[in-house]
């Protein structure tokens, strides 16, 4: 059943009782959302040395997510939230109904989790990156179990190749060798980082790897098609012990991102954005208009066709 939407006056309601919150009032606290169950989250209060709570959920609030930093006091003899604190950002993407579902606030770096099995789907992969782009999250993208290959193929489906060179960082990883988890743990320090991808490819593995003391559950490996169960059933947040905070999404078969009709789709890919500003046409869309910079780069191979192909999917599916 899709969530109940807020209508612009309840937002506007919303809003005006949130700015009216008396931070001084000693009965009202401050913490960080760890997760999500059902009518209620588990909160980090701010004051130090205090354990996780639970608070019940108001249900005027909209969708309070990992990441979400908050306000909470005591009512009716149970903690509840009472207000949401102003966000950097807020990671949405479209569900199988198509009904918007928020993912994680106040990221700063996307997780973006491959594997050699399954095999990586590079629509998906810029699915990420454009939703990533459009929220201005940085994106880092992890090759796992590669050591399913031969050590003599140093870029397995040539990601390094293709998203290097665009400014993307790509890291092969190994759970069995412990290959690159030192490397994975100083890239996600000092980030709020999510851990996204589609089941199977090792992210609760990963995220195991990166917390060894943490219990993660690792679910079977499909013999059919190499994808593993859903482990992780609801987002959660945890700590780094070098800093930074890494939070565990369940695995998606299809991102499916909220587009931006604002923000124009090339927006998403680093590489025709930037011929685009060489374009005739401010208002150029790239698919068939005269002089334009990236339909010439692609037909140069100065633009990946299948980067371009991914582009043109995405534009169509914006403008449905």
């Amino acid at each position: 059943m899709a969530k109940r939407k807020l209508s612009h006056q309840q937002k506007r309601r919303i809003s005006k009782a949130q700015q009216s919150i008396n931070l001084d009032d000693k009965n009202t606290h401050q913490g960080l959302i760890i997760s999500h169950h059902g009518g209620e989250v588990e909160v980090q209060p701010d004051k130090q040395g205090e354990p996780n709570i639970h608070c019940k959920l108001r249900t005027n609030l909209g969708a309070i997510v990992c990441g979400d930093r908050v306000y909470y006091r005591k009512e009716n003899h149970d903690l509840s939230i009472i207000a949401i604190k102003p966000r950097q950002n807020l990671l949405q993407r479209l569900d199988g109904f198509g009904q918007l579902k928020a993912v994680a606030a106040n990221v700063t770096q996307l997780l973006i989790c491959l594997s050699i099995e399954p095999e990586p789907n590079l629509f998906l992969l810029d699915q990420y990156l454009l939703s990533a782009e459009q929220q201005q999250i940085d994106a880092l993208i992890v090759l796992n179990k590669i050591d399913l290959v031969n050590a003599n193929n140093p870029d397995p489906f040539e990601l390094k190749k293709i998203y290097q060179p665009m400014g993307y960082q790509v890291i092969h990883t190994s759970i069995m060798n412990n290959f690159n988890i030192d490397t994975l743990q100083q890239c996600c320090s000092e980030h709020t980082n999510v851990i996204s991808g589609v089941s199977g490819v090792g992210k609760s593995s990963i995220t195991k790897a990166i917390l060894p003391e943490t219990e993660i559950p690792i679910g079977e490996i499909s013999e059919v098609n190499k994808e593993g169960k859903h482990t992780t059933r609801t987002s959660r947040l945890y700590h780094l012990p070098r800093g930074g905070i890494l939070i565990d999404t369940p695995g998606v078969r299809g991102f499916n991102p909220v587009f931006d009709k604002n923000i124009p789709i090339a927006s998403g890919f680093r590489e025709i954005n930037e011929l685009a500003q060489n374009c005739q046409f401010s208002n150029c869309n790239h698919t068939h208009e005269p002089k334009c910079a990236v339909t010439n780069a692609v037909n140069s191979a100065e633009i990946r066709k299948n980067r371009y192909e991914n582009y043109l999917k995405l534009l169509q599916e914006s403008q449905k």
